[in-house]
């Protein structure tokens, strides 16, 4: 199963499960109709294009229901408060103190549109050449060989610099956030004193213009000048290497990723971030799920 939003190897019902690389929103639901189909048919539903539909639909509607929940919850405060500072000084002040949740950089990226501002975001990766996944490394993979994958993978993961970043916009005013895999590595190998964190500048920069930041982030060395640090506190969540498993005939004990929309679950599950919000901060989710079951 692969396509731009979502790629997945194996299969959730075997004992070694499926891995899924998920990039978007689409990918996501995706997801969450994949696994729904995989239940019904271990459970001996036949899957027709009624089935299908009924399924598409169920997941769409569970989308639109979880949306609408975390609209609820608004920007936070402290968000609202730094975009409305009107001078530099002020600014630089203000994020000494400040501590930026994951979470909370998801509730703006959702909800932006709540105070008049669009949001663009880029993901960009840079990896060296003879780590790149290749065609072949997917074909070996998919004989059972994921030695060759699995390895650069975890090297990528390892050599690999991946830039997030989300600019949000309004007239003339625009607020960029951005932060690398190194800069949220944790406080003892950080290269920033106080660790974790991520990097911000706006339209009070004197001479700096949006289109010039813009592209700056086509380089792998990123340089805005004056940019200020802003203490993160990134999510956690499960090392795709392993496998979480749960009782298909037992929805209380189905992981938040099993059902991806669930409104209940809007302000996340303990430490794992739900798919949803980590989509939106890091434009990929990957997790490996295996599902024991039992027809009934």
């Amino acid at each position: 199963m692969r396509n731009r939003h979502i790629t997945r190897f194996g299969h959730p019902l075997t004992q070694s499960g499926a891995l899924y690389f998920v990039t978007d929103q689409e990918g996501l639901v995706q997801m969450d109709i994949d696994m729904t189909l995989v239940k019904l048919s271990a459970n001996g539903v036949v899957i027709t294009n009624e089935v299908k539909s009924q399924v598409k639909n169920t997941v769409r509607q569970r989308k639109t229901a979880y949306h609408n929940q975390v609209a609820k919850l608004g920007i936070p405060d402290k968000i609202n408060y730094l975009f409305q500072i009107t001078k530099k000084a002020q600014v630089e002040q203000y994020v000494r103190e400040l501590v930026l949740p994951e979470y909370d950089l998801f509730l703006l990226i959702h909800n932006c549109n709540q105070i008049r501002f669009t949001h663009r975001s880029r993901f960009k990766k840079y990896i060296p050449d003879h780590l790149r996944v290749l065609d072949k490394d997917r074909e070996e993979m998919k004989t059972g060989n994921a030695r060759r994958f699995r390895t650069k993978v975890r090297s990528g993961l390892l050599e690999r610099r991946y830039i997030h970043i989300h600019l949000f916009e309004f007239g003339n005013e625009w607020h960029c956030f951005y932060f690398s895999h190194q800069d949220i590595d944790p406080a003892d190998t950080n290269h920033w004193k106080y660790g974790c964190h991520l990097h911000y500048i706006n339209h009070l920069w004197p001479n700096l213009k949006k289109r010039f930041v813009w592209k700056q982030f086509n380089k792998r060395s990123t340089e805005i000048p004056g940019n200020v640090h802003i203490r993160f506190d990134p999510f956690e969540f499960p090392h795709p290497d392993e496998a979480i498993e749960s009782n298909l005939n037992d929805e209380k004990t189905l992981p938040p990723w099993a059902n991806i929309f669930d409104s209940n679950l809007a302000s996340g599950c303990g430490s794992a971030p739900l798919p949803v919000a980590h989509v939106a901060t890091r434009g990929l989710w990957i997790t490996k799920v295996s599902i024991p079951y039992k027809l009934n």
